[in-house]
């Protein structure tokens, strides 16, 4: 049986479109940190036990996140002041009320302050430098550290297209039937 060219080129499209959707879908499943940092960032060092004693940690890779509280632009570098979050398997930060404080990152570029903006999800990979003491609000904290190497912005979450609680907007109507009560779709 001779097969016509139509569906030989069909078939390779269709194998071509499958694996470009299984290349897609693989590459979303990354973390947001590079594997080269993820190998040289020190995974039993929390951030409780960074927090504790920053001095004692100069120098050593650290992947962290949370939200970002401020973003201020200095020359030749942007300051970003970061909740703490904890983060889950691709490293981005989970959404919970739960924090054990909070972090400065220093990024050698310039971080738009209208990106970086309060309330986003960050997550950075960096060498501790030390601490600093600043105020926050009337107290005296003292803030960890971080000189960036790698810094992921997480995109915003989508609002909800249909806020309506029984689905997606259509009118539902109740009628009695033979067999007792039941929706009635209008389309």
């Amino acid at each position: 049986m001779v097969q016509s060219p139509l569906f030989s080129f069909r078939g390779q499209c269709c194998r071509w479109a499958c694996f470009l959707m299984l290349l897609l879908s693989v590459a979303a499943c990354t973390p947001a940190i590079s594997r080269s940092l993820r190998q040289q960032a020190e995974p039993r060092l929390s951030f409780a036990v960074l927090s504790s004693d920053p001095e004692a940690y100069q120098g050593r890779m650290v992947i962290l996140g949370g939200v970002i509280a401020q973003t201020t632009p200095r020359a030749g570098q942007t300051e970003v002041e970061i909740v703490q979050k904890p983060l889950d398997y691709f490293q981005e930060p989970q959404t919970t009320d739960t924090s054990l404080g909070r972090f400065l990152v220093v990024a050698e570029r310039f971080l738009d302050p209208l990106v970086f903006r309060k309330d986003r999800k960050i997550t950075v990979a960096g060498a501790v430098k030390g601490s600093e003491v600043r105020k926050l609000a009337e107290m005296d904290y003292r803030y960890p550290v971080i000189a960036a190497k790698e810094v992921k912005l997480w995109p915003l979450p989508l609002p909800e297209r249909y806020p309506y609680p029984w689905g997606y907007g259509l009118p539902v109507y109740y009628y009695w039937g033979p067999w007792g009560p039941g929706p009635y779709w209008l389309w």
